[in-house]
């Protein structure tokens, strides 16, 4: 019988409901894990929770509410799962938003707090409310999803890639802090996920730039090498090897998943 690398771990999953975070859930609980599934659609969560259970890999995860805008859901969240679990080993900060895909003298005040409050506040709060277990235990494992629009810019994206340059920047930095501590930090950048996030921001584009989404979507396919968008278990694959004990040496460092797209 195979192993499972991840059997007596527990892993907060945020935005588990759908896309990467549905797929990054059901990987981790394909190694044993046990999940906590956070995120504001309850439904969406009970959805992942339901294939998890349908699949007889790993305990009964535990749902709850966590809204990055609000501190006060993040905290009882935490401590919900600390007391139910004792601990948690492995903290994918996964929600985001794609923000307004517009330039950025076109932006109001209100749409780039959002995005950035989002992608960026919202995983310094939950981390924060994290790292002190994971420091008393002197292990842990946490992992930012980020995007390749932090380091290629694209047109009329200038929060989404302030925000996710500033997580790549947070990541290294608190690399250095939790070493000390048995605790790791990495990131990870995928390039275009396919999926209704990634078909949102296409139809926006499109708008702007008086195309058919087609014909968006064939533009950017051409910058990939691989002339494919990346898949949402592929992001998972990733974010497996990040959780396990194979990169137990890797920190601060900022894993590509984008068939070539970025390659630094």
């Amino acid at each position: 019988m195979k192993v499972k690398e991840l059997e007596n771990k527990v892993a907060l999953v945020t935005g588990a409901g759908r896309g990467i975070g549905r797929a990054i859930s059901l990987a981790l609980a394909g190694e044993g894990a046990q999940l906590i599934l956070a995120g504001r659609d309850i439904p969406a969560l009970n959805g992942t929770a339901e294939l998890i259970a349908s699949l007889k890999v790993a305990p009964t995860p535990l749902v709850c509410t966590i809204d990055l805008l609000d501190l006060a859901t993040i905290e009882n969240s935490v401590t919900q799962s600390l007391e139910t679990f004792g601990h948690i080993d492995i903290l994918v900060n996964n929600s985001g938003i794609a923000g307004k895909a517009a330039p950025l003298w076109e932006l109001n005040e209100a749409e780039w707090d959002e995005t950035i409050d989002t992608n960026l506040k919202g995983p310094f709060l939950l981390s924060k409310a994290v790292i002190p277990s994971m420091i008393s235990r002197k292990s842990g494992s946490i992992i930012f999803i980020g995007s390749i629009t932090g380091k290629r810019p694209l047109i009329n994206r200038s929060v989404y890639a302030a925000s996710k340059l500033g997580m790549l920047g947070m990541v290294r930095t608190l690399a250095l802090d939790l070493g000390k501590h048995g605790v790791r930090a990495n990131l990870i950048s995928p390039g275009f996920v396919a999926g209704p996030r990634l078909d949102s921001v296409i139809a926006q584009v499109a708008k702007q730039e008086n195309r058919t989404p087609e014909e968006v979507t064939a533009s950017w396919l051409e910058m990939v090498p691989t002339g494919r968008f990346v898949t949402p278990e592929e992001v998972a694959q990733g974010v497996l090897f990040l959780a396990s004990d194979r990169s137990g040496f890797t920190t601060g460092e900022d894993l590509n998943i984008s068939g070539g797209l970025v390659m630094y």
